[in-house]
Parts: structure tokens; sequence; C-alpha cells
């Protein structure tokens, strides 16, 4: 408020007028920008809730096909011949283990397993697990599972990740004649499915007689091997829990060693002969093919999810269940903002190193608890990036568990257009202010001319122009006013020259009265000066037998001789820099060393002295007279201040003023007195001679001297 009446009266009727316009453009643009923002959130929801039922209808769909295929694989016969004759071979395997763990054989195999396990298994396990897992947490403990992990795997040709591409070991055992019949059937299925491995478990014993991929969990025992407490053993005790041929077992993803650490999850269920169950068929859950639902196999711009949007899976335990789009598109962006968010290396680590998402990225936010008891919403919320996003999300089933299934944009480009309307807006306001605010000058100014002439001509005055005279342009009550303030300024230059006139006699009176410094302290406002200097010279004099001589003289006689001479006293201490404190009568009295500081006051003031006795011998050849004079000084600690309150009086007192006053009134016609005190602070620069002691009231017997020539080592000139 301070602000705006300081402007002038042009400024202001100009920065009204573009206020309106700017608040009207305003009012109107935020309505726009308003509404069209909650058109476009409506519509961005609407889009996104689309895309989520969607999703959520393919995933489901999903679980669906992938219940119904290992079902229907596990009605098979040929799964039902394979796992009877699978389970025979591998029993007798396992019946002749013991004369084979004897053999030379045995131990060659068990070596080069150790060094496929130590070389090739384990450095690749404890990078994905970021840990260190030992030889003995994996290696098998059945002489069985040794056999079959040397042939299959370790003494296999194929590289890791390729094992399956063996189906044949020529070890003429009845296991490797029944893989050999089976194994490219279950391979082929595996391939066109999309799994990543399947299982053949005997029931009764809970070994792991077959499996397609052939990873360290082949031929393994899933109730005392080392991998009983994984989520596959959690998918056979499951499985052989059901109750009813055709019931499937969902096992949600958790870390699996097996698969160097990676997120797995598994479905099972049982394998019946007759209805009699031999067997369990687990499916190792295909990853590739529920993130390609998810993520359209990458087509969100397709989709409709711009640049920023996607959808994604998260489990009961606030992880993902499918990978981000940002680790897929954007890789060191989805670190950074992860980082920015406090997400542990080793974490970000993993991510990298898995390439997926999975069970590895938290999203533990109240959309996901609302997703995951079953509600189904849409919010403005921040992700697991802490980045803010529009969110439709709602739960979708995994086998007897539930998920949330989320579709997000981020809302900086979701609101992308409005913010871009929102600019034009800004951008045309502007515009249209700019516009008024030049028409608005152009109008204002032909208004208010007269009287910001009259504001400037004001300002002129206050900066002390007097001579201002304005131009009477028109009748009107500008004219009146601007004729008057003609007037005023007339007056007040007169007022001013009257001033001016009486503050410089003023100054005059106060300089004659007190010292310039002092004056000037008066003048700043000070109403109390006292100070006291630790050292000053104080010089008295008084004309000998001068009233006696005076007694019928013409009394302007006698003040033009005393104006005489002490006017040449005057002229001597204004010279040196003596202040001159006063006259009484015929005394005069000075002092040298305040109120400005001299550190050479008392060769000053003996020079003062012996000038004034030169003064008084020129008076008395100008006039004819005989006057004599006595002349004390004494220096040291001397309090000035100013006495008075309507006459000042600048005055000296302490025991210095004393001691000079009685060194002039003891002391010799035309002869220069001073103090021992005195005579120490000349230091040689002058010739004395000692006059001896005398009393002085108050303090006793003094020694004084008679002041005679300079010295010539003297500094100070004459």
């Amino acid at each position: 408020m301070a602000g705006l009446s300081a402007l002038r009266i042009r400024s202001k009727a100009t920065l009204f007028i573009v206020s309106i316009c700017v608040i009207v453009s305003g009012i109107s643009g935020w309505i726009s920008y308003y509404h069209a923002r909650a058109s476009l959130e409506a519509y961005t929801f609407r889009q996104l809730t689309s895309i989520q039922s969607a999703k959520t209808s393919q995933a489901s769909e999903y679980f669906a096909l992938i219940e119904a295929q290992v079902r229907s694989l596990a009605r098979n016969p040929t799964t039902i011949a394979a796992t009877a004759e699978l389970k025979r071979g591998f029993f007798e395997l396992s019946r002749r283990s013991d004369e084979r763990a004897s053999t030379q054989q045995s131990a060659v195999r068990s070596v080069d397993l150790s060094a496929y396990y130590t070389d090739d298994f384990l450095p690749a396990l404890n990078i994905g697990a970021g840990t260190s897992f030992g030889i003995e947490s994996v290696f098998p403990v059945a002489e069985t599972a040794r056999y079959l992990q040397y042939h299959y795997i370790s003494n296999n040709d194929f590289p890791v990740g390729e094992k399956h591409q063996l189906g044949y070991v020529d070890d003429q055992s009845l296991y490797s004649r029944v893989h050999a019949q089976f194994h490219q059937v279950f391979k082929e299925y595996q391939n066109e499915f999309g799994y990543y491995d399947i299982f053949l478990i005997d029931n009764s014993t809970g070994d792991i007689v077959y499996s397609v991929f052939k990873e360290v969990d082949f031929a393994t025992n899933l109730r005392s091997g080392p991998f009983q407490k994984s989520n596959l053993a959690d998918a056979f005790d499951a499985a052989n829990q059901l109750t009813a041929a055709g019931d499937v077992a969902f096992i949600d993803f958790d870390y699996y060693r097996p698969s160097y650490g990676a997120p797995a999850a598994f479905v099972a269920t049982l394998v019946y002969d007759d209805e009699v169950p031999i067997g369990t068929l687990v499916f190792q859950f295909p990853v590739d093919k529920l993130n390609a639902i998810m993520t359209d196999n990458g087509m969100w711009r397709e989709d409709g999810l711009g640049e920023t949007g996607e959808t994604y899976l998260v489990g009961d335990d606030f992880s993902m269940r499918s990978i981000s789009r940002f680790l897929i598109e954007d890789r060191e962006g989805y670190f950074k903002a992860l980082r920015d968010v406090g997400y542990p290396e080793k974490t970000i680590a993993q991510l990298n190193y898995f390439d997926s998402s999975i069970l590895l990225q938290k999203v533990h936010t109240r959309a996901a608890m609302h997703a995951l008891e079953g509600g189904r919403d849409t919010a403005i919320i921040d992700d697991y990036r802490g980045v803010s996003v529009l969110s439709s999300f709602g739960p979708v089933a995994f086998g007897d568990q539930q998920w949330a299934l989320f579709a997000d944009v981020d809302e900086a480009e979701a609101f992308a257009a409005v913010d871009a309307l929102n600019r034009i807006l800004v951008l045309s306001g502007l515009a249209l202010a700019l516009v008024m605010a030049a028409l608005s000058t152009v109008v204002v100014r032909r208004l208010v001319e007269p009287i910001v002439d009259l504001a400037e001509a004001a300002e002129e005055v206050g900066d002390g122009n007097f001579e201002v005279q304005l131009a009477i342009t028109s009748t009107d009550e500008i004219g009146e006013l601007t004729a008057n303030f003609n007037t005023m300024v007339s007056s007040l230059r007169e007022q001013r020259e009257a001033i001016e006139f009486k503050n410089t006699e003023n100054t005059k009176l106060l300089l004659n009265v007190l010292p310039q410094p002092i004056a000037e302290r008066l003048k700043d406002g000070e109403t109390q000066i006292a100070d006291a200097f630790p050292s000053a010279s104080v010089v008295f004099t008084d004309l000998v037998g001068f009233t006696n001589w005076s007694r019928g003289l013409p009394p302007m006689m006698v003040l033009t001789m005393l104006d005489d001479l002490f006017g040449s006293f005057d002229e001597v201490a204004t010279e040196l820099g003596v202040e001159k404190i006063k006259t009484i009568g015929d005394a005069y009295m000075a002092v040298c060393g305040l109120p400005v500081p001299n550190p050479k006051h008392a060769e000053t003031m003996a020079l003062l002295a012996s000038r004034i006795l030169i003064c008084l011998e020129e008076f008395n050849a100008r006039n004819g007279t005989q006057l004599k004079m006595r002349v004390g000084l004494h220096c040291g600690p001397v309090v000035a201040g100013v006495i008075g309150t309507s006459k000042f009086i600048y005055d000296l007192w302490g025991e210095t003023i004393n001691m000079a006053s009685r060194m002039e009134s003891t002391g010799l016609p035309d002869e220069i007195q001073i103090s021992e005190a005195f005579y120490d602070a000349l230091d040689g620069s002058y010739e004395v001679t000692p006059r001896g002691e005398i009393e002085v009231k108050g303090v006793g017997t003094v020694s004084t001297y008679l002041l005679g020539k300079r010295a010539v080592r003297s500094t100070v000139e004459e």
C-alpha cells in the first residue's frame, strides 16, 4: 500500500487501467484453465481406467490359460506315461547309487560337478543374489542327483542356458532311454508356450525326476535336498494338498536360487494314473509372457499411454510382479530417480543385473494398499519413482492370491496440453496488458499532464529550487492551482532568504561566544557539553594599575583603548591556534590544547605570551602610554564546557586554572611568570630564569620561573 501511494498519478492511472485488464484476463484465463484441466483429468482417468480394465482382463485370462494348460498337460497320456517311466528310471538309478558312489568314476563325476558349481553357477548366483553362497548350500546330497547333474549339466557340451538341447546320454541306463523318449515333447511344449521350465516330481519321494531346462534343481529332492525351502518346494507341497484331480496351485514370486537368484513363480497340479496320483507337474512361470501383456510388447504409445504411461502388477508384499517401463526405455533415468528417493545401491545393482523389477521394485503406496484390499479407484499420486502420476488401479486374482494392477501416466505429460494452453493464456494476457499500457499511457498523459507538471515542480521546490514558475495554460481548477503554486514558491523563496540571513547572523554570534567545534556540537543538538583534557596550557594577563590610570577618562575612550589592545591579542591568538576564553575588565584569559588537542601547547602558549608583551609595547608607542602587564602561565589537566542555556559561555575550571591565575597575580610587571609544570613542559625550548619559591594560596610554596628568549632548538615557528 505504501508502494502504491508513492507512485505518480500518471503511473497510478495507467496501473489502474492495466490492472483491470489483467485481472479480467486472469480470471477469464483461470476459469478456462481450470475447466480445461478438469476435463482433461477426467478424460485421462477414463482412458487409464479403460486400459487398466483391459489389462486386468488380459492378465486374468492369461492366468486362466496357464491353469488350463497345466491341467491339460497333466491329463495328457504322454505326461502320465512319462511320469511313470521317469520315476522308474530314477528309482533304478537310486537303487544302484551305492554301487556307483564307491567307484572311481563317481569321484571324477563329483569333482567335475563341483567345478561346475564353483566356476560357473556360484559366481553368477552370488552376483544376482548380492550375497555369498557356499557350495554346500546348493550342492546335491544324493548320489543319484550328482550322477544325473554330471551327465546332463556339467558334462553337457551345450553352454549354460542351452543344457536342455541335450536329449540323450549314452550311459546304458533306463533313465536315459526314457529321457530321450519324452524330452523332445516337453521341450517343444515349453518352447511353444514360453514357460521358463517344466518339472515332473515324484509326489511320494519329492525327487525332481525331470526338468526341461536342466538347472541345478534337476534331480534334487524337495524334501531333503538343498532347495527344500524354495517356492518350488512350496508348489510341490501345495499340489500334494489338492483334493481333486484338475485342481491347480499358484505359488507367488520369490527369489529362486537354481535360476541364479532370479524371481520365479510356479503353477502346479497332480498327475493321476487311474485316479491315483503318481507325480506333480510344475510350470515355472513365464515372466516374459506376463511382461509382454503388461507392456503390450513395448507398444505403450499405441495403447494410448504416451511417453510416460505404463501398466504394472504389484503383489501383496508391495513389490512389482511385472517389469517397469522405465527400466526398459530409460534405464539410467530410472536408476537416478530411485537414487533420488533413497533406493539402496544393492537393489539397483540387482535391477540392473536381472534386467527386471519383479520383487525388486517396491510400490508401497496407499493406492497399492487400497487395490490389494479389493478396491478400485483413480487418483493423482506419487509413484514408486517419487513422480506425480495420474493412476487408475484395482485388484487382479493370481490363483488364490490377489495382486494389484496399475495404469499410470506422469502428471506432467497428462496435463501438457492444458499447461500449453495456460502458457498461451499467460502470454496473451501479457500482450493485452502491454497494448493497454501503451493506450492508457497516451490517454492518461493528456489528462494528468498539468498535475504531473505541478508534482515535478513541487519536487524541484522540495530539492531547493525556489525559482520555479509554471505557465498558466487554463482558467479551470488546474489553472487556479498553478497560480497559487507560483505565489507559494515566491513566498517560500523570500522566507528562505530571510531564514538564511538569520542563520548566518546567529552563526556569527555563536562563533563569537564559543569555539567553532563547540558551536557545531551545539548546532547538532548536544545540550550538555563538558570535556576533560589531560593537558592544556592556560595564560592569564592583567594590566598593572589600569584602574587608577583610567579613572577620570571618558568611558568610550577606555573602551576603545581596551578593544584596540585586546584586539591585537586576539589576532595573535587566532594566528597561533590559541582559544581566547574571556576578558574580565583589563584581564585576558586564553587556553591552548583544547577544544582541539595540541601536543606542543606549552611552546605555543609561551610564544603567545611573548607576543602579547610585544603588542603592549606597540600599543604604548601608538598611544603614548606607559602601561605594564603581568603574565602568568601554567599547564595541566583542564575541564571545559558550556555554561548557560539562554546566554552561552565556554569556560574552564580546575586546579590548572587556579594555578595559572596565581602565576599572573604573583608575577612581576612586564614579565612572564611560569610554573614548574609549565617549565617542564617547555623542555628547554625557551630560556628561563628561576625566580625562586613563592607562597601560593591553597597550594603552598611553589617554584616559579621567568620566561626569557626562545632557545635555538625550538621547533615552533613565530
